[in-house]
């Protein structure tokens, strides 16, 4: 749904209280929308809504931000239009060539981030490849407990298609395979690149490494490639409590499986001539974002006696060894190699016994026929993550 704000001023306006109230505010918004003008805002900009619904909520928000100051603005209703924002209410605020990205939460999820900001300026390339709040307000919302808020939180709109729908595009894999092992080498520098900004303790094995700027949920839908082929993290709300570190290793492990096995337009576990076309490719992907993640969390030059060492290829002898320890199976920098050796071994062993289950789930739907047999699943195994022991 398509809606003007300019349409709504007359209900929006009895919504003030007096001349003098409306007067401040038009001097707040001059001063305030000046300051959005960037991706990036210098200071997040919170307050409290007078609407009672989602919708009337987005357009008081982006009238106060005062970007209806300069003329004609559209509010669409994303989650009536896209069924991947079906699980919320999401709007597009398009504003005389602005464009803002607009949420709704029961948490104050742009506040919660604000520790992580300090984090984001020590590197360009996070600070280009998080995208950053601009303002959060809160509203009490009609027929809910009266006791609980709810925010509004405004966003740069990022353009360009998710990975997702990037590769859902994809016809030809192997025609598309430098291309796409690009994009999940510069994911893997950003994904090591934000792991290693919050670090607590740099020097530790990336078994003991914690950091304070983890993201729990990397997946292809919330990752956007811009026009210009950067990769932009679209979702904030899944960077886990700041104020405390947490392990690397788990994180990246779960973020490394979204990507590389459970993405369902990859079809890893059932037999169809496109989980065959991906399965000739997935294996440079594997190996693009773990090494380019390995190089930017640890350096360059750390990351080299990691990859050269002759353990390097022994993650590959058993079934997502090297998902489950993707350095410490491999780096003798890391831990005594006895030491590596019994980690890779019990790690593996879990890990294999997690993908098992998870292929003798599907065998056991029997809705999903063209689920490969267990013969074809260590095929596949070995091929995307090497020879089976």
């Amino acid at each position: 749904m398509r809606r003007r704000l300019t349409t709504r001023v007359d209900d929006e306006t009895r919504k003030t209280t007096g001349s003098l109230a409306r007067a401040s505010l038009v001097v707040w918004v001059v001063s305030v929308g000046l300051a959005l003008m960037s991706m990036q805002a210098p200071a997040l900009i919170t307050g409290q809504l007078e609407a009672v619904t989602p919708q009337d909520a987005a357009y008081e928000l982006v009238k106060k931000l005062g970007y209806t100051q300069s003329g004609l603005c559209a509010l669409v209703a994303l989650h009536e239009e896209d069924e991947k924002f079906s699980r919320g209410y999401f709007f597009k605020a398009e504003c005389d060539g602005k464009e803002l990205f607009l949420k709704f939460s029961i948490k104050p999820v742009a506040q919660a981030f604000l520790p992580a900001v300090s984090l984001l300026e020590s590197s360009p390339l996070l600070s280009a490849s998080i995208v950053q709040p601009l303002a959060e307000f809160s509203f009490w919302r009609e027929g809910t407990d009266p006791d609980t808020k709810e925010y509004c939180s405004v966003y740069p709109w990022v353009p360009g298609d998710t990975l997702q729908d990037v590769l859902n595009k994809v016809r030809k894999p192997e025609q598309e395979a430098e291309y796409l092992t690009g994009i999940h080498r510069q994911l893997g520098s950003l994904l090591g690149e934000m792991d290693g900004a919050g670090l607590v303790d740099a020097d530790k094995p990336l078994k003991e490494m914690q950091s304070r700027l983890i993201h729990k949920d990397v997946h292809s839908g919330n990752l956007k490639i811009t026009p210009d082929n950067r990769i932009v993290i679209l979702d904030i709300d899944s960077f886990i409590a700041l104020e405390k570190p947490w392990p690397v290793q788990g994180f990246f492990l779960d973020n490394f499986l979204k990507l590389i096995i459970w993405f369902e337009g990859y079809d890893f576990f059932t037999n169809t001539p496109r989980s065959s076309a991906w399965l000739r490719v997935l294996p440079g992907f594997a190996e693009a974002l773990l090494t380019s993640y390995c190089q930017n969390l640890l350096g360059k030059e750390k990351a080299a006696t990691c990859t050269d060492s002759p353990l390097y290829s022994a993650r590959l002898r058993v079934p997502l060894a090297f998902v489950a320890t993707p350095l410490t199976s491999c780096c003798p920098a890391f831990a005594e190699q006895d030491k590596v050796a019994a980690c890779v071994s019990q790690i593996a062993e879990e890990a294999a016994e997690i993908v098992w289950m998870s292929h003798d789930v599907y065998l056991q739907n029997e809705e999903m026929g063209l689920v490969v047999s267990k013969e074809e699943m260590e095929r596949r195994m070995e091929m995307v993550f090497g020879p089976l022991r």
